[in-house]
């Protein structure tokens, strides 16, 4: 996940949901539109104290599991991010590949796409073009 490092503030990002059970052509979705607020990483805190009260107010995982992750050290990047817009509409692992040239083989956690990949992507995700400003 070293990507995350490239993110900027204003950076559009697309979330994409991963199923592990079943096969990713049909389950493995993306879901919504994202912009980067800001990127740091956990050892830039002094202590536990200051990550929690900076990761707290807005995290999507309980305490005692950033509590775990700041122990571990597990997930050491740290993204701040306004979400934008869900897609009306999922784009499958399957389009990804079929229909806008993405390599099965690739690691799809972060990864560049170029930006008429984004634009045909969130089309088919039935996404509002009037909402992202180029």
């Amino acid at each position: 996940m070293d990507g995350v490092l490239n993110f900027n503030k204003g950076d559009l990002i697309l979330i994409y949901r991963t199923k592990d059970r079943d096969p990713a052509w049909y389950r493995s979705v993306v879901t919504s539109v994202c912009v980067i607020e800001e990127v740091r990483n956990m050892n830039e805190f002094l202590n536990e104290d200051e990550y929690l009260k900076y990761c707290e107010p807005y995290s999507i995982f309980s305490i005692n599991e950033l509590r775990d992750f700041y122990k571990r050290r597990k997930y050491p990047y740290i993204i701040k991010m306004t979400y934008n817009i869900a897609f009306k509409k999922r784009v499958t692992n399957g389009q990804l590949i079929s229909d806008f040239g993405m390599s099965q083989d690739q690691y799809w956690g972060v990864f560049d796409i170029t930006q008429s990949q984004f634009k045909n992507i969130i089309k088919a995700g039935e996404v509002d073009e009037s909402i992202i400003i180029d």
